[in-house]
């Protein structure tokens, strides 16, 4: 089967799956003004795969001769890893800088259990089998797969088993002859117009009791038992000039909801396995983090453009202090890239002779971006000063009794207003809206809570190196 076109994306997902926003339930989802647009940015990057232009960078051969889909490549070479990162840049460059949701960081825990079947078939041998099954697939057709990482958890202070309602977080129903049945909901990005979602688990204390919640599978999302409830957009309809980003590139975040849906065994990673849970957790960032990265490096750089504009228009460019804050967003800009090619550079290989970031470079590297994010917002918020907030929209300049007024007061110097309104609306977008919040808690949360990223960098550093520099300094003995 040839690679997915645009056309047959828009199709597809016209499947009967179950979405509901607003009350109602959706259908035409490729034509409903709150998923079209995020529907036309995901078939853009069909075209990317599918034109020529770019068909070297965006695929790679098959055994068999026909071309697969890089997203799903395992790097075997450093050249690899820089592909990747390479392929990334180009979607979030020819598309959107914002995107976050759209396959090919998702997909890095099936590399993960590949790389370790050595541990995991010890548990099932199954495990590595379908998950080097569905990475062929993902291959050849290149689905959108998302993922399916966030229970709704209910009350904190209690452990899964201890919940009154069970389904507070995803749990094994049954299991038979034929598959597995599962029960909860999962809280992810995108899943309204992707094809399928990695099931993994979020518990964090494995004890017997839980095993039940210790599953991963992956599941068709226009499956029986599934329903998809979608927040309602930060905005549909409209100027883009009033809403560069929330009317082009608002990733619909979802609550899947999963009733008695069966998984056959084929679609399943692992079911009752605590143990294997736990160590796979442990090591599912080992090449999500490069793509998490490198999201990071063209917000970043989104940033710097819009403080930039903001001011030349403005006339303030020359002032020191303002300067000084677009500085600061330089230096965030450019300390991301070198966390992304350092890890590039000193990459490792893994158990099974793949390649992989480094992996203490790569860790402290999304530690910085998820602690320094919303401080770059707060500097970008500083240049743009308060007038972001009381901007009118682009349709009253052309107004015939007050479109003047508003050529006359929004312009600045050399800079018509027409000009100057869609680089502020950005700037309000991205600092002083729904969606802005919405980016900063994603930034914090979506690759994992920073206290999490910390343990792994903990976990990833080579503190015996660290600890024998420290005993030589202390005592003037080799060890």
């Amino acid at each position: 089967m040839p690679l997915m076109t645009p056309d047959a994306y828009r199709a597809s997902l016209d499947d009967g799956r179950e979405v509901w926003l607003g009350g109602e339930r959706i259908t035409h989802l490729a034509r409903h003004p709150a998923f079209a647009p995020m529907v036309n940015a995901i078939a853009a990057i069909y075209a990317l795969h599918t034109g020529e232009q770019h068909r070297d960078l965006m695929t790679f051969p098959l055994q068999d001769g026909t071309l697969g889909s890089r997203f799903y490549k395992i790097p075997e070479t450093r050249n690899d890893l820089a592909l990747r990162r390479q392929m990334t840049s180009l979607v979030l460059d020819r598309i959107g800088s914002t995107l976050d949701r759209f396959g090919d960081e998702t997909v890095t825990p099936l590399f993960v259990l590949i790389d370790r079947a050595d541990i995991v078939n010890r548990f099932d041998p199954r495990t590595s089998a379908n998950a080097a099954a569905w990475l062929s697939r993902l291959q050849r057709e290149n689905l959108f797969m998302t993922s399916g990482n966030t229970d709704p958890k209910g009350d904190r202070s209690l452990q899964p088993y201890e919940q009154p309602d069970p389904d507070m977080f995803l749990r094994v129903v049954s299991e038979n002859d034929a598959g597995i049945t599962i029960s909860g909901a999962k809280f992810e990005t995108g899943a309204p117009y992707a094809h399928v979602a990695f099931i993994k688990p979020t518990v964090g204390a494995w004890v017997e009791q839980n095993r039940d919640y210790a599953v991963s599978c992956i599941v068709p999302l226009n499956s029986p038992g599934v329903r998809h409830i979608c927040r309602m957009p930060h905005h549909w309809g409209g100027s883009a000039a009033d809403h560069p980003l929330t009317s082009r590139f608002d990733e619909i975040d979802t609550l899947i909801v999963f009733e008695n849906c069966f998984v056959p065994w084929e679609n399943v990673i692992f079911s009752r396995q605590p143990e294997l849970a736990s160590l796979m957790r442990s090591e599912f960032s080992r090449w999500a983090a490069h793509g998490y990265i490198t999201r990071c490096l063209a917000k970043a750089d989104l940033l710097v453009g819009t403080a930039l504009l903001l001011a030349e228009q403005s006339g303030t460019i020359g002032v020191p202090a303002v300067r000084s804050r677009i500085s600061q967003l330089m230096m965030f800009k450019q300390t991301i890239e070198a966390f992304l090619l350092g890890s590039e550079s000193a990459c490792e290989t893994s158990v099974s002779g793949f390649v992989m970031p480094n992996q203490a470079i790569q860790n402290a590297g999304r530690i910085f971006c998820s602690q320094n994010y919303h401080l770059m917002i707060q500097l970008l918020r500083e240049i743009a000063g308060g007038q972001v907030v009381m901007l009118p929209d682009y349709a009253m300049l052309a107004h015939p009794q007050i479109g003047a007024d508003v050529r006359k007061f929004f312009a600045a110097g050399t800079h018509a207003a027409e000009d100057r309104l869609p680089v502020m609306h950005l700037a309000r977008e991205l600092t002083a809206s729904s969606h802005g919040g919405r980016m900063q808690a994603y930034q914090l949360f979506a690759e994992t809570p920073v206290f999490a990223q910390e343990n792994a960098l903990f976990a990833s550093y080579d503190r015996d190196a660290a600890i024998a520099r420290a005993r030589f300094m202390a005592t003037g003995v080799h060890p």
